[in-house]
This record gives C-alpha cells, structure tokens and sequence, in this order.
C-alpha cells in the first residue's frame, strides 16, 4: 500500500509539472519541434548512449577485477538490466538494487557487491562534479547575478564534504562514532562491513585512476549526446553550455520526489536552456527526446532480464 500511494504521488508531481510547462509553450511548434528533427540525429545519439553505458559496464568491471573474475558481458547483461529497472520499474526496485542481486547471485559476496556499486556511481559523480567545476570558470558570467551560483556551490561543497568523510582517517573516524550509534538490525554492523570492503580500494591508486577516467568518458558521452540531438533539433548552444547544465539537471532529477524524475528535468532543461537562446519548445522536446532514447535503449535490458528467466531466474541461485 504504502509503494502504490509513493508511485501515484510521484506520477502526479510529474502529472503537474507537465501539465503546467505545455501550458505555457506552443504545443503545435513543440510538435513541429519534434517533427523537424532528423531520424539520424536520433540514432547518433542513441549509439552515443548506448557507447557511454558500455563503459560504464568496463568501469564496474576494472572496480570488481581487484577481488573477482567475471566476464565484461556478464556485467554488460546485468547493467542492461539495472537500466530496464530503472526505467519501466523505479518504484518498485531500483535499478542498483537488481544491479547488486544479480552480482550477488554470481558472488555470494553481499559486501563487494554493495561497495563495487557505490565506488561505481561515486566515481560517475566525482568525474561529474569536476566538469562541472571546470565548466563553471567561462561559464561563471551566465550564473554569477543567478541563484544558480548557490546550487552549484551547494552540490559541488556538498559533494566535497562527503568525499572528505569518506576517505579521510579522522572525519572518518568521527562519522564511524556516530554511526556506533546505530542499532537498528544491525545496520551499523552491515556499514562497517561494506565500508571495510570500500575502503580496499582505498591504496589501489590504478584503479581509482582508471574508473575515474572511464567515468569522465561516460559523463562526456552523456553531454554529446545531449548536444548531438540538441544541434539536431536547432538548439544553437555551445557544448560548454552542456557541460555545465547537464550536471546540476542530473542532481535535480535525483530527487525522489517524481516518476523517472519526468517534469522535474523538463522544467529544468527549460528554466537553463531559455537562459542561453533555446525556445521553451526546443528544451522540452531535447530533454523529453533524450529520455525516449534512454528508456527504449534500457529495453536491452528487459530482454536480458527475459533470457535469464525473469523474476524466477533472479531468484534461483546462479551456477555461473
């Protein structure tokens, strides 16, 4: 009951949000928008997504080969699968959360399972957050008379502080006293464990390198795919644009407050994307576009998930 009423309140937060941006854009030139856009544009892009995820696959494969030996497809398939999840099921399970089941079946290692997926997706935020710092000095004279400047400080200092608990001795220690605290179902226990793992990874500086520069290539390929369909649909803004308004639209669609985070990243592609010439039909097409070519690329997934035998293969052990 209470995952039904968190889904119909999510779809009717994105319900809203949608409702109230079409009312306020031309909805015959955002179909002309839609229509003028060339079919191969859209395939560029799709391939582009497709090329990122794969390296995504190889970075969680460089994270895992410290203490596993598992085949690059085999990750392939289960972050395919991740994606499906996401995508078509956010409510229910989350797509990490496949992610880690599927690793654990393959493992038995519930530990490095949950550490190989957090070192997965800190690395894809850390090369995130370094673009965006990067794309923040020409980029600075858009934002400095915004309150933009005080996300950005927000999620860039936010992200720092976090990284300083997690990797340096002392706020580490002081963080691990607070977590002592915790008794509930041992749950200071199961974070000492994955923190223990994590931690592994911690004088291993090839690998740190590796994922870390794997990540800058996905978060990049994620950008030019944004800008290859944006030119498509006539958006004439540089790419450094991109590179600075994709992150922070990322963190916002992070909230777990709407379905897939639909009408939250409408509503922002079209409050940044406005700021520097694209139209309010421009901007919602790119990001409503974008978001098909993602959903119907993680369909790879589903069948994944159909050819290891759907719900009844994800819970028989795995011989592999």
């Amino acid at each position: 009951m209470k995952n039904a009423l968190s889904t119909a309140l999510k779809i009717t937060i994105s319900a809203v949000i949608l409702y109230f941006l079409f009312k306020n854009i031309d909805v015959a030139l955002f179909w002309k928008t839609v229509a003028s856009v060339n079919p191969m544009t859209v395939v560029l892009a799709g391939f582009i997504f497709i090329a990122s995820q794969s390296i995504s696959a190889l970075r969680w494969l460089t994270i895992l080969k410290k203490d596993l030996d598992i085949s690059y497809l085999r990750l392939l398939s289960i972050y395919f699968i991740g994606m499906y999840f996401n995508n078509f099921l956010p409510t229910i399970v989350g797509g990490d959360l496949v992610k880690g089941w599927f690793l654990y079946k393959t493992t038995n290692r519930g530990d490095l399972s949950v550490a190989s997926i957090f070192l997965d997706r800190y690395s894809g935020f850390a090369a995130l957050i370094s673009i965006t710092a990067l794309a923040l000095i020409p980029g600075y004279a858009l934002i400095s008379e915004s309150g933009l400047l005080v996300f950005f400080a927000l999620l860039i200092g936010g992200f720092v502080f976090i990284s300083l608990v997690i990797w340096v001795g002392p706020l580490h220690g002081w963080a691990m006293k607070l977590l002592a605290k915790i008794h509930f179902y041992g749950l200071n226990k199961k974070i000492s464990t994955f923190y223990d793992v994590l931690m592994g990874y911690k004088s291993h500086h090839g690998i740190l390198v590796k994922i870390f520069i794997c990540s800058i290539f996905v978060q990049g390929g994620v950008m030019l795919g944004y800008y290859v369909l944006g030119s498509g649909l006539g958006i004439k803004v540089g790419i450094g644009y991109y590179l600075l308004f994709i992150p922070l639209i990322t963190a916002i669609t992070m909230l777990p407050i709407s379905l897939s985070g639909i009408g939250l990243r409408e509503y922002s592609f079209v409050f940044l994307f406005t700021k520097v010439g694209a139209s309010k039909e421009q901007a919602v097409t790119l990001s409503l576009m974008w978001f098909i070519i993602t959903a119907l690329t993680s369909l790879i997934g589903g069948v994944e998930y159909l050819r290891m035998g759907g719900k009844r293969g994800a819970l028989k052990p795995d011989s592999e």
